[in-house]
């Protein structure tokens, strides 16, 4: 039976128990012979919930055994941690004010779900030197609740890929709220029963879309559906790069893949149409202030028209939507579908000015946009 396998016939075995060193190592051997590709419980429960991985699992799993000489498998059961705090994670450097100027820990808006977040500054990846266009990666990740979407931001912190103005948006049925920074977005998180106070017909589940920067050029999306009730259940999570192109080195995202279960192996695939999508309104279009973004700066040079320094800077502004209808829609064709049913919006401010010198209008002057595989990543631009 044995000879007259080759290694065009494959076989998989599935242990929940999980696989003995010399087991291991024999399949190494024989793999010439009759290649035997192993199933971990992880790696079971990963197909379980994403059928659609199991094709490129096992090319990834035949690859390694075939060329490498090496059996793949995922990673065994991780030691139970500890809560994570907040703290852990970098604060933001930007601050929402509500038209008070009182500090939010988030904008909540009226809207819907939609998987998209409003961004300060969007990188175009196909802006490099030389021909080409820029790349992306995804890949479907697999937190088990609420803490193990902690856990991955820490894991891409600890790689430096955390920066001090990541923007995020959670959504519910009737209620979107807008944040900016790591540290913020996981206590927003966890004040869940806080937030949906008062919401009514809310779903039993919640949308989340984090943004940031990635070092060297590019940005990532990170999205995912969390159960809206105390276990807080992760439904689907996936991290999505978009980068200028293939990094010399690879090992910081195998890592990362390899640290949180990317089951199925993802490939960086070439982006087929322009990565930045641009608008520019035939006229400005005024704008409703609702709120502010503000950053803090320590260079004191420049004197309000009251003759102090000032440090706090208007970078961002939150508005009413001026292409919201009454019964939701969006009133623009041009207009991203998305966010026709948001309430509110977070510009970024073309020129900032010190917050204790308000201007008297702000207008809309354009907007750019880029998709990831799962989530929609906006800049609106606004002026005085």
């Amino acid at each position: 039976m044995e000879r007259a396998a080759s290694s065009a016939v494959i076989g998989v075995i599935i242990s929940v128990n999980g696989f003995t060193d010399d087991a291991v190592q024999d399949l190494r051997v024989r793999r010439d012979r009759a290649p035997i590709l192993l199933l971990g419980e992880e790696e079971l429960t990963q197909v379980l919930s994403t059928p659609r991985s199991l094709v490129n699992l096992l090319q990834v799993k035949r690859e390694a055994l075939l060329t490498h000489g090496r059996v793949h498998l995922a990673a065994g059961p991780k030691p139970r941690r500890r809560r994570r705090p907040a703290t852990g994670l970098p604060g933001a450097e930007e601050q929402m004010l509500d038209a008070d100027l009182q500090p939010l820990p988030y904008v909540t808006s009226g809207g819907g779900f939609g998987e998209f977040v409003f961004v300060q500054e969007l990188p175009d990846v196909d802006w490099a030197f030389g021909s080409g266009s820029g790349v992306c990666l995804d890949a479907a990740v697999s937190p088990f609740n609420e803490d193990g979407i902690v856990d991955l931001l820490y894991g891409l912190d600890s790689m430096g890929w955390t920066s001090a103005e990541p923007r995020w948006n959670i959504q519910q049925s009737g209620a979107n709220w807008h944040g900016v920074g790591a540290r913020e977005f996981l206590e927003a998180l966890r004040g869940w029963k806080k937030r949906e106070e008062g919401l009514e017909n809310a779903h039993h589940t919640e949308q989340v879309t984090y943004f940031d920067t990635c070092p060297g050029g590019g940005f990532y999306t990170l999205t995912a559906s969390i159960a809206a009730h105390h276990f807080r259940s992760v439904y689907a999570c996936h991290l999505s790069f978009q980068l200028p192109g293939v990094p010399v080195d690879l090992q910081p995202i195998r890592h990362l893949f390899e640290q949180f279960n990317a089951a199925a192996f993802s490939y960086f695939r070439p982006l087929s149409s322009p990565a930045v999508v641009r608008h520019r309104s035939e006229e400005p279009v005024p704008l409703e202030v609702a709120g502010y973004v503000v950053s803090h700066s320590d260079l004191e040079l420049e004197e309000t028209h009251s003759g102090g320094a000032s440090t706090e800077w208007v970078t961002g502004l939150v508005v009413r939507n001026p292409h919201r209808s009454e019964d939701g829609r969006s009133t623009s064709e041009e207009w991203p579908g998305r966010v026709q049913e948001s309430e509110l919006l977070v510009c970024a401010l073309r020129s900032h000015h010190p917050l204790d010198d308000p201007k008297a209008a702000y207008h809309l002057y354009s907007w750019e946009y880029a998709r990831t595989s799962e989530a929609l990543a906006l800049r609106l631009v606004a002026d005085w």
